[in-house]
């Protein structure tokens, strides 16, 4: 089973198959869309409400009220409910009544931006409590993550004595229950009704928040009940929680997932939004950067990032390659780099890159020399190894466009075009962005200028993710006899 932070948030787990019919993953887009601008206007109703009605008695009124509604919606599912899945809904409801009730109280105490921000560290922490409870061990991406999350949580919460405010702290100790519950769907949702699961942990929420409700708030009073927080209170049950989980339950059948997990991500920033038009909250610097950090956190657990910039194939040498298997296939355009791909970095062409040239024209390949380096360089080098060969220099790799004009002055497509090249976040990365095959080797020479030693540090690091994927292995275009 694939887990997915995103996708198991905000109350159940969904695996989600990608639809054929491109209309319905649209309109299941846009149907998210509007789901996660309703969560996050729900910060805003949150907070508009807490200051008249008491926390809890705002849970009670959403989480019964909804959980009861969508009980008659599903009244023939809910009367079929076992023993299993009623308990289980019990443990998911009493873990979501903490980590509600930590965060209705921590908004009461600090901005609704904030509060929306803060809550996302759960998408960060998931990763690990899977580990911990489900033995899955974390990868690298979701270690980086956490760093950078809770730098970003520093940033937005830290004051300048390095204290932390209290409403932060109470979202923060929301996020860490929103992630174990999360975990805890995870594994029920193996055997039990996802739908049945959501309707019971409301409802048992609900019972929980009006039991603490009066002995911390008192009775209920007339003064509760005014025209702010009865909208608060229905906007939060009809759409934060009926209308919202709903439509999640239908749009993730039909979208795409990695669509589907960056619109739900974005949660917390329409909450911010929600929170300035409305609420007129102003953010410093400090915490817009440290918004963004908690963003790009969320992506890393959530998309793979570091398999982006992971090659077709990865063959120690530009020697080594079998281009007769590449012309079998319907290759006819070589682009090619030249420092440490062809030769060391600023040499001239040596015999053995003159040979492999010369051999690749006679056999009916198109050449071109494609390089970020100057031109007297560049032609120097088409001179003095293949003059009839063509050549882009400053061609500002990894952008697209010197890749397509390469393809344009050879007479190729990306379907008949390869890129051989020896750095992952120029050569290849263009390659990859254009849709052409590409074909990673080794750096000739490991003595190289500052700014490209700087580069080769994350080029390891992504290289070794890339090995124990085993992806390494697959070299089709390898010559046989080196077998490297």
């Amino acid at each position: 089973m694939i887990f997915n932070p995103l996708q198991n948030a905000r109350g159940f787990f969904i695996l989600i198959p990608m639809s054929k019919n491109k209309k319905n993953e649209v309109l299941a887009c846009l149907g998210l869309l509007f789901v996660t601008i309703c969560w996050g206007m729900g910060f805003v109703f949150v907070k508009s409400s807490v200051d008249v009605m008491p926390p809890f008695y705002l849970l009670g009124f959403r989480f019964f009220t909804g959980g009861v509604i969508l009980g008659l919606i599903f009244i023939k599912k809910l009367i079929r409910t076992g023993r299993d899945v009623l308990i289980h809904g019990t443990v998911l409801g009493v873990v979501l009544f903490v980590a509600m009730a930590f965060q209705t109280y921590g908004c009461k105490y600090t901005t609704a931006g904030k509060n929306a921000f803060i809550t996302t560290i759960y998408v960060v922490l998931v990763p690990f409590l899977h580990f911990l409870i489900n033995k899955v061990k974390p990868r690298a991406r979701h270690i980086i993550a956490a760093l950078i999350g809770f730098w970003g949580i520093g940033l937005i919460s830290l004051t300048e004595s390095f204290t932390i405010e209290l409403g932060d702290f109470l979202t923060l100790i929301c996020g860490l229950f929103y992630a174990v519950q999360i975990v805890m769907i995870a594994r029920y949702t193996e055997c039990d009704d996802s739908i049945l699961l959501v309707i019971w942990q409301f409802i048992v929420t609900g019972v929980l928040s009006f039991m603490f409700a009066v002995p911390v708030s008192g009775g209920l009073a007339a003064s509760m009940f005014t025209r702010d927080s009865i909208t608060g209170v229905a906007f939060l049950i009809v759409f934060s929680t009926i209308f919202g989980f709903g439509l999640q339950i239908v749009c993730q059948k039909y979208a795409p997932p990695a669509p589907a997990a960056i619109i739900m991500g974005m949660e917390a920033v329409f909450g911010a939004i929600a929170s300035y038009v409305f609420l007129h909250e102003v953010m410093t610097a400090k915490t817009v950067i440290g918004c963004v950090m908690m963003i790009f956190a969320m992506l890393l657990v959530e998309i793979d990032i570091v398999s982006y910039f992971y090659p077709d194939e990865y063959i120690g040498s530009a020697y080594d390659i079998d281009y007769d298997k590449l012309y079998g296939e319907g290759i006819r355009g070589i682009i090619f780099d030249i420092d440490n791909t062809l030769v060391m970095h600023g040499y001239p062409p040596d015999d053995r890159s003159v040979k492999l040239l010369t051999e690749l024209s006679d056999k009916g390949f198109s050449i071109l020399f494609l390089s970020n380096n100057k031109e007297e360089r560049v032609r120097s080098f088409r001179d003095g190894s293949l003059p009839r060969a063509m050549y882009l220099h400053k061609a500002n790799k990894p952008l697209r466009a010197g890749y397509r004009i390469a393809m344009e002055k050879m007479g190729s497509d990306k379907e008949t075009t390869v890129f051989i090249g020896d750095q992952l976040f120029t050569d290849v990365w263009g390659a990859k962005r254009c849709g052409i095959r590409n074909i990673l080797v080794a750096p000739i020479d490991p003595h190289e200028e500052i700014q490209i030693v700087l580069k080769r540090i994350l080029e390891r690091a992504i290289l070794s993710s890339y090995r124990r994927s085993g992806l390494d292995k697959i070299r089709p275009h390898e010559k046989k006899e080196l077998n490297i």
